[in-house]
């Protein structure tokens, strides 16, 4: 009978060096690089199990794996010495990988004592230690460190996507350098665009027939405008991508340039209008945020060709993006901000408005919102629509 991968961890009956063996093993998994165990064999470390880095980020992680369950308190303790050591190292980040359950709750009182280090914090717990090593990533990985055979169907799992992999990286690369030939093409084109319309709007202000800047930037809007309703997919909902994201957050932010148009670089908590943290929801870690921006944007506009043909879908998809983009939360404020902002531009092209809809974020907004966390969209539906309704078709010319 084969012992789960979750006995075999909190039950660890290895020493510590095989703990740092291990977790630095993982840590590969999770793409980290220049992944450097300090003293696996015994001696002192420093207060640095293991240096590692990731998109530019340097980390201490501290690995913390006791022969049986501990109490929160006895965690708490640890991680606080082993924060408190890591500061030492003038590193980005710290890791703390342990192999005791920690529940929501627990692991936000331990991020939050790190963010009053000022230092971005993930912790690997018990249960997510578990799925990494019971995916097909961590077969081999739970089989050499744990000595925990593969069953038959995950034996032909771990093959499967083995002999894909070479596959599958031609194909990316295949993709990729159709996707960059076309963005060429027609950032070329646009790029024509732009500078055509710029130097109508300069030589106007020259002549003196638009002294006013709000005069200007709304003839360059009604410009835009006017070529999306020519052609749909030349509007500008139709390639979304992180940079126009990051873009239109610095023009929301633009109080606080500190943060405006960057990426979150640590944990944040969702809360209610009260502050209160909401239960069972967690936004993803900040190391997750450009990676799941990416798909959010590119899953959107592939989806756009089919909602041009199909607008009833399109307020269900305009909210799924909303919601979507609002849980990822990629920025530590204005996040609300610019997903309304995001919502007014892919509802006014996709749906041909007179203004832009106004979306109301009351207390029914965040009951709405909530509701969405559980994947019921027919509140938040409703309130996309009585926005879109309240902005006003526009009729299109025969």
């Amino acid at each position: 009978m084969n012992i789960s991968t979750t006995i075999l961890l909190s039950h660890w009956e290895k020493d510590s060096g095989d703990a740092e063996r291990l977790c630095a093993d993982l840590l590969r998994i999770e793409a980290f690089e220049d992944v450097d165990p300090q003293h696996p064999l015994g001696g002192p470390d420093g207060g640095k199990d293991i240096l590692c880095s990731k998109e530019g980020n340097s980390f201490v992680a501290a690995v913390h794996f006791p022969r049986d369950s501990i109490t929160f308190s006895a965690t708490t303790k640890k991680f606080t010495s082993d924060l408190e050591e890591s500061l030492k190292h003038h590193r980005n980040g710290f890791i703390f990988l342990t192999n005791q359950q920690l529940t929501v709750s627990e692991r936000s009182t331990l991020e939050k004592i790190a963010a009053g280090k000022r230092k971005r914090c993930l912790i690997y717990h018990l249960e997510r230690l578990r799925v990494m090593l019971d995916s097909p990533a961590g077969y081999g990985l739970r089989l050499r460190r744990l000595g925990a055979a593969m069953s038959n169907e995950e034996q032909a799992a771990f093959f499967a996507t083995s002999g894909q992999s070479f596959t599958e990286a031609l194909n990316v690369q295949t993709r990729a350098i159709d996707s960059l030939a076309r963005r060429i093409d027609r950032f070329g084109q646009e790029g024509l665009t732009l500078i055509r319309d710029t130097a109508a709007v300069v030589a106007g202000a020259v002549r003196g027939e638009h002294t006013a800047l709000g005069a200007m930037l709304e003839a360059a809007a009604a410009t835009s405008f006017k070529r999306a309703l020519e052609d749909p997919k030349d509007a500008v909902s139709t390639h979304l991508s992180a940079p126009l994201l990051r873009y239109v957050h610095r023009l929301i932010q633009a109080i606080d340039p500190a943060i405006a148009g960057k990426f979150r670089e640590t944990q944040v908590w969702l809360v209610d209008p009260t502050g209160t943290p909401t239960p069972g929801i967690e936004s993803p870690s900040w190391d997750k945020v450009a990676g799941l921006v990416k798909v959010l944007v590119d899953d959107w506009n592939r989806d756009y060709s089919g909602l041009l043909e199909n607008p009833g879908m399109v307020i269900p998809s305009i909210a799924r993006f909303f919601h979507r983009l609002v849980w990822i939360h990629p920025f530590i404020d204005g996040n609300g901000r610019l997903a309304r902002a995001i919502l007014a531009l892919q509802a006014r092209e996709l749906l041909v408005l007179l203004e832009d809809p106004v979306l109301d974020h009351g207390a029914e907004y965040y009951l709405a919102l909530r509701e969405a966390d559980e994947g019921k969209f027919e509140r938040f539906e409703h309130l996309v629509e009585i926005a879109v309704k309240h902005a006003g078709y526009l009729q299109k010319s025969e």
